[in-house]
């Protein structure tokens, strides 16, 4: 959690005691110790998430089935931080725990272009990459790879992605995307023969 990009990330609510502000920096350390976050987003054609999601296009998307999609939350968009009796309390320590919900689930309108989704995973449950230092979760039933969406700048071949995929190439869509030419946005590149 710390190392989200958004420095708001549980940190939405107008926190205007000093006390309360450490109060929710301590919480939100407390909570980083021990999850981790699954983001989506519901919608892979936005420029902007490909240039910082995806190595500047050159990267990959993963479209998956969502098979449970109660699993996961979706981020609410607001245009100014809410003050604390927005949530019915007057400090941090009445929160009950819908109102911690909706606080880890609430970021600026800035950010949604992302469409996010959010689900919170126990790092227990994760493989831990001790070289990149990251935290990987075992794809799960609930969660189907359905589409590999290649960046329009990335380098691996159809050949390098059918191999990374393995048995699972025979139920994935794999393709390569492009910029529109007509509108702001990130589409499906038609013409397979530019893909080696």
């Amino acid at each position: 959690m710390m190392e989200l990009n958004d420095p708001f990330e549980f940190l939405g609510p107008i926190f205007a005691d000093k006390s309360e502000r450490q109060r929710m920096r301590k919480f939100k350390a407390e909570v980083d110790k021990d999850f981790g976050l699954i983001c989506l987003s519901d919608n892979w054609s936005h420029p902007l998430l490909w240039g910082h999601y995806a190595d500047k296009h050159k990267g990959v998307c993963l479209g998956f089935d969502v098979l449970q999609p109660e699993d996961f939350e979706a981020v609410e968009y607001v245009e100014e931080r809410p003050p604390m009796n927005q949530f019915g309390i007057s400090a941090f320590s009445d929160l009950p725990e819908e109102s911690i919900k909706r606080m880890l689930h609430l970021k600026f309108h800035a950010w949604s272009y992302e469409a996010e989704f959010r689900t919170f995973i126990d790092l227990k449950a994760t493989v831990y990459d001790e070289k990149s230092k990251l935290h990987f979760v075992p794809f799960r039933p609930t969660m189907k790879l359905a589409q590999v969406i290649m960046g329009w700048r990335s380098k691996s071949t159809r050949t390098e992605v059918s191999k990374a995929l393995g048995w699972l190439k025979q139920d994935v869509e794999v393709f390569k995307s492009r910029p529109a030419f007509q509108e702001f946005e990130v589409v499906r590149n038609r013409d397979d023969a530019l893909w080696e």
